[in-house]
């Protein structure tokens, strides 16, 4: 699918909501990129952890990406790939499994390859408090997870464990092809593998094409059978010139049954042959047809998909600057209305126009504050953020069902808040790590 954008306004000239559809290999390539700027402030998780929640329905892909990126990643790099992982599942569980089904048969490994590559204490102790959380909160069931805690134990990624799991994945796909094929001779095979039906998608030629292409397969099929048959049947001590004149006495009957034999198998074999190329001779007529008619078709396909390439970029741009425009525009909005319900102006009172909104303020330049994984007790309970301040719980919540329901999509949501007044925009995210 094509990446499209829907923007439903409502009455009041704001955006209902934005529906956004990506490619799997734009999404995953997306992921990809993000993993590579990930770091271990709460701030990056949080937010990554966000978007793969928003795209969970293609959960079982994205963790894929998530473990070709962590086998690459530095030692200390491997931490923060658990802790998205850690912050993925506490945040989706309520939406739905996919995310837990999809990284529960890799997190074993996952645990055990950032504790071989980065064994210092504080990667220890950090594993040891995840896998706790998620054994008491049984995320993944009441499973034991113990194991996951030994750097050694089977199933890490040293040189044996990893060379027994790829002989394991290889000899799983291959076991039900051996074990169907295994006594059934290659013609046999060939047979079994021939089309029943036509696809309905192949039309004209190629449908024709198809049908050659099965008949080929019969008659390489039957050909390999004759072939069998001769090397029994037509042996040259058989049909040797003098094999009549120095035929035993008595075993006249016999030599004339052989070379019945050889004389049958001779002429199957031929008929074989001639019905082989016959059907190769069909067969590469079409393949050349339809070879033409391809290649003249990707030659238009590629010319007009090259010049669709700078109105592509155009409709792009145009579409993020709309995409923004339209958030930062709601985002004033909400924040105008909910600055009028704290402070009502009596009944018949003027006010004079409201000046224009300012852009909110840069934050100073701060150091990251560091992720501490939620649940498990101890020293690193600091990872609670403090309480908001300014507006009660009822205006916050407000002005949250507003954002949220102006815009379905992260990205466009956390844009729409970072064009919030500095005061509201840390209410509002202290509100939402509360939930």
């Amino acid at each position: 699918p094509k990446s499209v954008i829907r923007i439903l306004p409502t009455t009041s000239g704001g955006v209902r909501s934005i529906e956004l559809k990506r490619t799997m290999g734009d999404i995953a390539e997306a992921f990809k990129v993000k993993l590579a700027g990930l770091n271990a402030s709460s701030q990056s998780i949080e937010t990554l952890s966000h978007w793969c929640v928003f795209h969970r329905k293609k959960a079982k892909d994205l963790v894929k990406v998530w473990e070709r990126e962590l086998q690459g990643a530095a030692g200390k790099r491997k931490l923060v790939f658990l802790y998205l992982a850690n912050d993925v599942i506490q945040n989706s569980r309520k939406k739905g499994r996919e995310w837990v089904d999809a990284l529960w048969p890799i997190m074993g490994w996952a645990m055990k390859h950032t504790l071989r590559n980065s064994s210092d204490e504080k990667t220890m102790r950090q594993c040891e408090k995840l896998v706790n959380v998620w054994q008491d909160r049984k995320i993944f069931g009441s499973r034991s997870l113990s194991g996951w805690l030994d750097p050694g134990g089977a199933g890490d990624d040293g040189a044996t464990g990893q060379d027994a799991d790829v002989a394991a994945k290889t000899a799983a796909k291959a076991e039900p092809a051996q074990g169907r094929n295994r006594d059934v001779p290659a013609f046999a095979r060939r047979r079994e593998e021939r089309l029943d039906a036509i696809p309905s998608a192949l039309t004209g030629k190629r449908a024709a094409l198809a049908k050659a292409l099965e008949a080929v397969e019969a008659a390489s099929a039957a050909l390999e059978k004759a072939n069998a048959t001769c090397d029994t049947d037509l042996v040259d001590a058989y049909i040797a010139d003098d094999v009549v004149d120095s035929c035993p006495a008595g075993e006249e009957e016999r030599c004339k049954i052989r070379l019945q034999a050889a004389e049958s198998a001779l002429a199957t074999k031929r008929a074989a042959l001639e019905e082989s190329a016959k059907a190769n001779v069909e067969a590469a007529r079409l393949a050349k047809e339809v070879h033409e008619e391809c290649e003249v078709s990707a030659n238009s396909e590629t010319a007009e998909l090259d010049e669709s390439a700078s109105i592509a970029v155009k409709v792009a741009t145009l579409r993020m600057k709309a995409t923004r425009a339209a958030a930062k525009a709601m985002a004033v909005k909400a924040a105008s209305e909910a600055a009028g319900s704290k402070n009502p102006k009596p009944p018949g009172s003027t006010s004079a126009p409201e000046p224009p909104v300012a852009e909110p303020a840069k934050p100073e330049e701060t150091e990251d504050e560091p992720y501490v994984p939620e649940g498990g007790g101890g020293d690193d309970e600091e990872y609670v953020p403090m309480d908001a301040a300014g507006g009660g719980e009822g205006d916050v919540e407000a002005l949250l069902a507003t954002l949220r329901e102006a815009a379905k999509d992260p990205e466009v949501f956390h844009e729409m808040l970072a064009a919030l007044p500095p005061e509201q925009r840390a209410a509002i995210e202290a509100h939402m790590a509360d939930q």
